[in-house]
């Protein structure tokens, strides 16, 4: 039997196939009519039947007894769970018991649903989730700007210009805004117009891009400057500022410095390609900028997005037909809602008590800490149990060594998650859930994500396996024990997960089928003008904000060798596909590393201000000189967050420093070959 489906790895939402006998899965491949993906999908999508019954699929609950994992029934689990953090929080209060959400919550849509109502009732404010490990500053800065954390897209079919900074969406699909089947919408948009990427890597994106400008690491910001000085001396759309911006004048001031010349010598790149860049955007008119992972992971991230969103307002390209859109979401329905704009130094309140300088973020969840944090408040014992949702916080957080120290603190960490990883070995109960394939959902993560203002809706495709059970179940069951309700009306024992999906599918524009097969509903075309009407109510964009200026005022960026982020096409994250194609290493511009003895394969010493890893060297050619990258996703001895601290964070923002991260690349020799140097 072959069954429709959508994949919920990613925000790709493709649509899928599954081939199926007796609940077994026999086989995935792309369904080449679904009006998203069109056919495409990628290894990650194809392999979820073998991950669904891989052998690394956890499917029992499991807890730790007598310094071993024990297997247990759900009641046992949940029951000496709920037991001992409800005696945490008696002794220490609400706030000894926090919350991690990691990429496997935000894919689940009951589970994510529940998440605000969940944190309320347990009253803690340790929420952490990878929002401050991943795209921080698009969050704030767009609420310093737009006064709330608006994410613009390119208005496809008509947009006749976007700009790629620091993202490969033929690998990520558009971090943030979806570029579904991308190797055709990017053929769409060189053929209609251009693309443009700026990265110091060419990468999978910039070989089909219209132009690609190797940047040097940590530089793209003085090359939208420069770009933004220009328009605002001829080329501006002035009816557009004069109607929807603030803070012109202290722009102006701003990107005054960044001649053609100074560009150029911050950026690496001939002038005359920042001319041609320039005329480029003159000829478009309206466009749209896309910054990804390689510049919100990066100690420019504040910079480069702040003049991201200065380009499209400039160009009057936010929120109009042929420039950018935000799709204000099926279920979300934001252009219906009077919301409130945050003020100009965004949604923040002071840190937890060991960091109050690392200032709150925004979240699905209220208001949160930033993963920075974390760590410190555990080792100081204002954090005694951590119920981890889907994170694999030895793979994504800063400081791997002190993360280590930190988790093995715990009194209580409750891992729920869908396969085994790191996080196990460490875990006093670890909690089994529901794969994609078992779940029946609609598109919550991506509702202000896809192309129109639409919503999809799958059935499971097979019986969950085992004991494996829902997000949402574990989680109400876990509170009904504690005496708390995290998901108010909605009776654990009576329920069932398509209840659930009838529940938020009621908050929609339209009535949703839940009760067939997987389908697609449109509300209605993309809609223009929600997005001004809100930042207007504040006066217009705030194109000027203070703490952006003052950091500009202070940026220096950074030289020498530079540590760039880097995703490989079988990974998500930590979650990855087994391949042979795909290998951990230190992957280095040849001439960079030949200046430093090393060859292809050599054993090399990696070292930042803040740790060091030890790999293989591999050459790639892709890379411009000066930039290096190890992937990240990796939690072995190749996990780059080894070369990061929980110190070394953007002052802003509180995200640490995971690109254009300075760093030192050395052969490493045997003791033999030392003793024997020092003696010569």
């Amino acid at each position: 039997m072959i069954r429709k489906t959508y994949c919920r790895i990613c925000a790709g939402q493709c649509g899928i196939l599954v081939d199926i006998e007796d609940d077994q899965v026999l086989g995935i491949r792309p369904d080449r009519v679904h009006p998203i993906s069109e056919g495409y999908t990628c290894s990650k999508g194809r392999a979820a039947g073998e991950n669904h019954h891989g052998p690394k699929r956890l499917l029992y609950p499991t807890i730790r007894k007598d310094g071993a994992m024990t297997r247990v029934g759900w009641d046992e689990a949940l029951d000496d769970l709920a037991g001992r953090l409800r005696r945490i929080i008696d002794e220490s209060g609400p706030d000894a018991v926090g919350v991690f959400m990691g990429a496997g919550v935000f894919a689940d849509a009951a589970g994510l649903s529940m998440m605000g109502t969940m944190l309320d009732a347990l009253g803690s404010r340790s929420k952490y989730s990878d929002i401050s490990i991943d795209v921080l500053s698009k969050i704030v800065v767009g609420e310093m700007i737009a006064g709330f954390g608006a994410m613009p897209g390119p208005d496809m079919g008509r947009c006749k210009m976007v700009i790629y900074v620091g993202t490969n969406p033929m690998i990520s699909l558009g971090h943030t805004s979806m570029l579904n089947n991308p190797a055709e919408r990017l053929r769409e948009l060189t053929r209609d117009g251009e693309v443009w990427v700026l990265d110091p890597r060419r990468t999978e994106t910039a070989v089909r891009a219209t132009r690609h400008l190797p940047t040097r690491p940590g530089s793209d910001y003085a090359v939208l400057a420069y770009l933004v000085r220009e328009l605002l001396r001829s080329g501006a759309d002035w009816d557009y500022l004069n109607a929807h911006a603030q803070g012109v004048d202290e722009l102006k001031a701003v990107v005054e410095p960044f001649t053609v010349d100074r560009a150029s010598e911050i950026s690496g790149l001939p002038q005359q390609d920042l001319r041609e860049f320039l005329a480029a955007i003159r000829r478009a008119g309206r466009l749209s900028v896309e910054p990804g992972t390689g510049i919100t992971m990066s100690s420019t991230a504040n910079m480069t997005t702040w003049m991201c969103w200065a380009l499209m307002v400039v160009t009057g390209s936010v929120d109009r037909e042929g420039g950018t859109w935000c799709n204000p979401g099926f279920l979300a329905k934001m252009d219906e809602r009077d919301m409130p704009c945050a003020p100009e130094e965004g949604w923040r309140m002071p840190g937890p008590p060991s960091r109050p300088e690392l200032k709150t973020v925004r979240g699905r969840g209220g208001d949160e800490y930033v993963c920075a944090a974390m760590s410190d408040e555990i080792l100081s014992g204002n954090m005694r149990a951590l119920i981890n949702l889907s994170g694999n916080l030895v793979g994504c957080m800063p400081d791997t060594e002190r993360t280590l120290a930190a988790l093995n603190k715990l009194d209580v960490l409750a891992t729920i998650d869908i396969t085994a990883n790191a996080m196990g070995p460490l875990s006093t109960h670890v909690l089994p859930t529901k794969d994609q394939l078992e779940r029946t959902e609609i598109s919550v993560i991506c509702d202000t994500f896809l192309p129109e203002i639409a919503v999809q809706f799958t059935p499971a495709m097979v019986a969950a396996r085992e004991e494996v059970r829902s997000y949402w179940w574990i989680l109400t069951q876990l509170g009904k024990r504690m005496g708390l309700d995290f998901f108010p009306g909605v009776d654990p024992d009576t329920a069932t997960d398509k209840d659930i999906v009838r529940l938020m599918a009621a908050r929609g524009r339209l009535p949703i089928d839940i009760d067939g097969e997987a389908n697609y509903t449109i509300a209605k075309e993309r809609s223009f003008g929600w997005v001004t009407r809100q930042v207007d109510k504040m006066g217009g964009f705030r194109l000027a904000p203070r703490l952006l200026v003052e950091q500009f005022a202070e940026m220096e960026t950074p030289t020498g060798l530079m540590l760039i982020s880097r995703r490989q096409h079988d990974h998500f994250n930590s979650r990855k596909v087994d391949s042979k194609r795909e290998i951990p290493a230190i992957y280095v511009n040849p001439e960079d590393a030949i200046e430093r003895g090393l060859n292809d394969g050599d054993l090399a010493l990696l070292r930042s201000a803040y740790g060091q890893i030890r790999g293989n060297v591999k050459f790639d050619r892709t890379l411009a000189r000066g930039a290096l990258s190890v992937p990240h996703g990796w939690d072995d001895a190749y996990n780059v967050n080894r070369l990061t601290s929980g110190y070394g964070v953007d002052p802003i923002t509180g995200m640490p420093y995971f690109s254009s991260l300075p760093v030192e690349l050395t052969a490493v020799v045997s003791a033999e070959t030392e003793r024997t140097l020092e003696h010569a």
